[in-house]
This record gives structure tokens, sequence and C-alpha cells, in this order.
């Protein structure tokens, strides 16, 4: 059940840094973003650490729920 969780975090998590990060920052809005917010490394860094806890999470849930259920 959690290896399964973790597998299918990577790619959500995948897709909202590439959704929220590196499209805006870099092919969108490029010039919206000054100095004031960390580099483009550390701001995905961030971002996919942060969605891989949560979906890891959701997807734990969900499962967790199903096995329940049954």
């Amino acid at each position: 059940m959690v290896k399964q969780s973790l597998k299918a975090a990577i790619g959500v998590s995948a897709g909202i840094t590439i959704g929220g990060v590196i499209i805006p920052r870099i092919f969108l809005f490029p010039n919206l973003y000054n100095e004031t917010f960390p580099p483009v490394l550390v701001h995905s860094l961030m971002y996919f650490a942060g969605s891989y806890i949560v979906s890891f999470l959701v997807f734990l849930l969900i499962e967790w729920l199903k096995s329940k259920l049954k």
C-alpha cells in the first residue's frame, strides 16, 4: 500500500512542478519573477517536495479507504 502510493505520487508531483514552476517561470511570464523569488532550481525542488508529500498522503488515504471498504 505504501509502496504503491510512493510510486503514484512521483508522477503527480512532477506534473505539479512542471505546471506550477517550470512553465510559468521560463516560458510564460519570465519578466514577472524578479530577484525576490528563489532560483528556479530551488523553487522547483520546494514545489516538488511539497507536492510529493501531499500527493503521497492523498494516495495513501485512498488506498487505506479502499482496503477498509473491502
